[in-house]
């Protein structure tokens, strides 16, 4: 009974024409068109469990509460007070870049027969674990520099403190047990292909360059289907290739554009 009475309650709302007006505030209006783009689609209405009239109105009171608050607040000017205005043009360069990123990234896509014949060559990857650690650096050079160090048998975690800009460096550089999924394909493929106790040459990633060490691996505690594994490999190709298009978008950005950087004006500062 109460579903019944809920979806007539909806069915009222949404039976109204697109320019009925549910609720205004002076010249601020919300139609049923707006409820729906406010709380993400008509199912999300549907969960907000109106399930009467008096249900219903104290669904648009918040909307006028809200709306009364903001008409106090331009009436107030308080968007010019700096801290207000920094804010505001932080949050609207947010959406700024989310947006654009995504009509740039969201059409990549992979077909299955790249998957499967990916999972081919590395598929009994996808059913194994590996606790690694690694030295993430920001140039080639100084990589190749750490490299010969750790070839000659210096300490692989004093190194990594020293050295590497990851997050892991205070560790010695430890990542933890990882799986597929969990990082980049080519980081991952380098990890699959060492032995125990193996350093790897340098890795190169979007993040920059890493010297990596399988410390153990073992099988996964649970296994993947073959559908969740066919999942995550697309997921894993479909993100090395929005990484490979996020750095060369940042390249030709950066040929069109005048860029400086001064870190030792930054360090004067620390």
């Amino acid at each position: 009974m109460k579903k019944l009475i809920f979806v007539m309650v909806l069915a009222a709302l949404s039976g109204t024409a697109s320019g009925d007006v549910l609720a205004s505030v002076d010249s601020r209006e919300l139609s049923w068109e707006d409820l729906v783009d406010i709380v993400g689609g008509t199912e999300e209405v549907a969960r907000l469990g109106i399930t009467s009239e008096d249900g219903a109105a104290e669904i648009l009171e918040s909307w006028v509460r809200e709306q009364l608050i903001l008409e106090a607040a331009e009436e107030s000017n308080i968007a010019a007070r700096p801290d207000v205005a920094a804010a505001i043009e932080q949050t609207v360069n947010q959406i700024l870049l989310e947006a654009y990123i995504s009509d740039i990234l969201d059409n990549v896509e992979v077909s299955r027969l790249e998957v499967e014949n990916y999972l081919d060559v590395w598929g009994e990857t996808y059913t194994m674990q590996y606790n690694i650690r690694h030295i993430l650096l920001p140039d080639e050079t100084l990589a190749s520099s750490v490299l010969s160090r750790l070839n000659s048998g210096e300490d692989f975690a004093s190194l990594a403190a020293q050295f590497s800009v990851g997050p892991s460096a205070p560790s010695g550089g430890n990542l933890g047990w990882m799986s597929r999924g969990m990082a980049s394909p080519d980081f991952m493929e380098a990890v699959c292909q060492l032995s125990t106790g193996e350093i790897s040459s340098v890795v190169k990633t979007p993040m920059g360059y890493h010297i990596i060490q399988l410390l153990e691996k073992a099988p996964l505690t649970t296994q993947l289907t073959e559908e969740q594994t066919l999942e995550l490999a697309t997921s894993e190709l479909v993100s090395a290739r929005q990484e490979v298009l996020l750095v060369e978008m940042l390249d030709n950005l950066r040929e069109t554009h005048t860029v400086n950087v001064w870190p030792d004006r930054l360090l004067n500062h620390i």
